[in-house]
């Protein structure tokens, strides 16, 4: 019988293999133009802002064998023991982890370890100083269950950016993905994300983002109605009576039926919109710091509305400040977009 915890179960094994997937081809700047935001879906598409190679079978075989190995290290130095000593020699061990195949493996084998083992695990992707260290952060930051691992993991990521003056390819790549999850938790914690490392190229994404809605049920789905309501009345009345016959005794038994009279209202489909309050105050915070400290407030919720902005007030904006000689953040360009504003 499958339970709710299943399901996590594989998404989060979902969830690294991409991660193992990333740091194994790489990503690479993607410099062309950008479209205008479109609708928000649940399908898996590349980042706008890279692209993403797959990655080769042996990098997939040297995980495996990595991650066998640090389940037997958890075995060995962590898991149920307590003694300090030894844990503190198991950290060190850790270290000698330096491979980006490892990385996907390190947050996978010590999910469940307590915080001493975990925040150690953060401090050595943090001190290794390398694009593929870095992403694996950007993807605790955003996907792992606990909200204090990932508060901690943007911490060391913030950390990172200062020092290297920018995000890379591959923490963009994680970001922009994970603001298209259709769980809220990854989305919410990508969008927290971008405005700790002021990620101005997230706009568009963080405009399809802070609204999310999906329709349910339908002539065309098999399930029929998903809910109905009755207002009525029902009378109870004698639908068929037979006799009962025997030896100097007679008896009826009555078949009683329900007549309902009233109305009857059936709910054939419906759509469940979310909005995602902290991805709006993300937004709202960037799109003002972008559009020189104006405020977007007025805005709103209207997606539509948004994406006019950006195109007619935004780039205009940042493009005159460009000229100007100003420093301004980099945005994706936006032409008009299609169909129906």
């Amino acid at each position: 019988m499958r339970t709710p915890s299943d399901g996590r179960l594989r998404a989060g094994f979902s969830v690294l293999a991409g991660l193992a997937l990333l740091l194994a081809g790489g990503a690479n700047a993607g410099a062309q133009s950008e479209p205008a935001p479109e609708p928000s879906t649940d399908q898996a598409e590349p980042a706008p802002w890279v692209e993403h190679a797959d990655a080769p079978v042996a990098s997939v075989k040297s995980a495996k064998e990595l991650e066998q190995e640090l389940r037997k290290l958890r075995a060995t130095y962590f898991g149920s023991v307590r003694a300090p000593s030894i844990r503190r020699l198991g950290i060190e061990k850790l270290k000698e982890y330096t491979q980006p195949a490892a990385f996907p493996a390190l947050l996978e084998v010590f999910a469940r370890e307590r915080d001493d083992v975990r925040t150690a695990i953060l401090d050595h992707l943090r001190g290794l100083r390398t694009d593929e260290a870095d992403a694996t952060l950007a993807w605790a930051a955003v996907h792992d269950a606990q909200k204090r691992f990932r508060r901690a993991a943007s911490e060391r990521l913030a950390q990172r950016v200062e020092e290297t003056g920018t995000a890379s390819d591959r923490v963009k790549y994680v970001i922009g993905e994970a603001l298209k999850h259709r769980r809220d938790e990854p989305v919410v914690a990508a969008a927290e994300l971008c405005g700790v490392l002021e990620l101005y190229e997230a706009i568009p994404a963080l405009i399809n983002a802070q609204v999310s809605g999906r329709p349910r049920g339908g002539v065309d789905e098999p399930e029929g109605d998903l809910a109905y309501i009755v207002v009525g009345t029902q009378q109870t009345f004698v639908s068929d009576l037979q006799p009962v016959v025997g030896d100097s005794a007679v008896a009826f038994d009555p078949q009683l039926s329900v007549l309902t009279s009233g109305t009857v209202l059936r709910v054939q489909g419906a759509v469940v919109v979310t909005y995602r309050v902290d991805v709006h105050n993300a937004l709202l915070d960037l799109s003002s710091k972008a559009w020189g400290g104006r405020s977007t407030k007025e805005l709103g919720w209207d997606t539509a509305a948004w994406r006019r902005w950006y195109r007619d007030e935004l780039m205009p904006y940042l493009a005159q400040q460009r000229a100007a000689g100003e420093s301004v953040p980099a945005v994706p360009a936006a032409p008009a977009p299609s169909g129906p504003k």
